[in-house]
């Protein structure tokens, strides 16, 4: 039990990955404050966990409202009177060229997934600076390292915060804080197959030939667990870097 008797925080906390690092961390021990926008998919979520024995509380916010973001995290301390982890895993997608892509959904592309996190950092930091520890995991993605022709917006905006991390984990390291980045390839999150082309209900979804070379796609499980190492004290040194968990696909392009 890594995290017996420490509290985490993870936005996106519905469904997917963040679904996964929730009931990851808290099968280790830890009291998971699940956080996403949609009230009625987060609480079915939180009585998933604790009807397997973990314990969670939901808070439904949406992160982009910063002011509610960051006083949902201040909260946490309040009631718990310590903050050891936050998982910035909310992101938004639009898929289309830079002509193709309307100028108000490429600032809402960096409202979620650059400004949100930054709040969220900021927020915790506070907190996390009293106390001389904590960690945070941000959740990237492959394209925010590699571009691709219809991803433009999203790209630019998981490139961004990769280096937003960056930055966190140099001004954090005096705290005593870490900071770090999870990048997923194709994961068979519950958006992913519903957007995968021609997938079929109750079809096994698997990737084209050569595209992973360790010949399926990823698990939210799998992410899951990279974001819990980084949050453990098996990671007390490690700080600042981007690990990649998509089965080896970054070198096959």
């Amino acid at each position: 039990m890594r995290f017996s008797g420490r509290t985490m925080v993870v936005t996106g906390a519905s469904e997917g990955i963040g679904f996964a690092v929730s009931q990851a961390l808290a099968e280790d021990g830890a009291h998971v404050v699940m956080l996403a926008r949609r009230a009625e998919f987060l609480e079915a979520a939180a009585a998933r966990l604790r009807e397997a024995g973990g314990a969670c509380e939901a808070i439904a916010v949406d992160v982009a409202d910063a002011d509610a973001f960051a006083g949902a995290i201040k909260g946490v301390f309040e009631r718990a009177g310590r903050l050891d982890g936050l998982v910035n895993n909310a992101a938004y997608t639009f898929q289309g060229t830079l002509l193709q892509t309307p100028t108000a959904k490429w600032r809402r592309m960096f409202e979620i997934n650059v400004e949100a996190p930054f709040v969220g950092m900021c927020a915790a930091l506070e907190v996390m600076q009293g106390q001389g520890s904590g960690a945070i995991v941000n959740i990237s993605s492959v394209s925010g390292v590699r571009v691709r022709k219809g991803g433009a917006a999203y790209s630019v905006s998981k490139a961004a915060l990769n280096h937003l991390s960056a930055v966190g984990a140099i001004e954090a390291a005096e705290y005593g804080v870490r900071v770090n980045t999870v990048i997923p390839g194709a994961t068979l999150s519950e958006k992913f197959k519903r957007n995968y082309p021609g997938a079929q209900e109750g079809v096994p979804l698997t990737p084209p030939p050569g595209a992973i070379p360790l010949g399926r796609f990823g698990e939210p499980r799998d992410v899951a667990s990279a974001v819990a190492f980084l949050l453990s004290d098996e990671a007390a040194f490690i700080t600042g870097e981007t690990l990649r968990v998509e089965g080896g696909a970054y070198w096959t392009r």
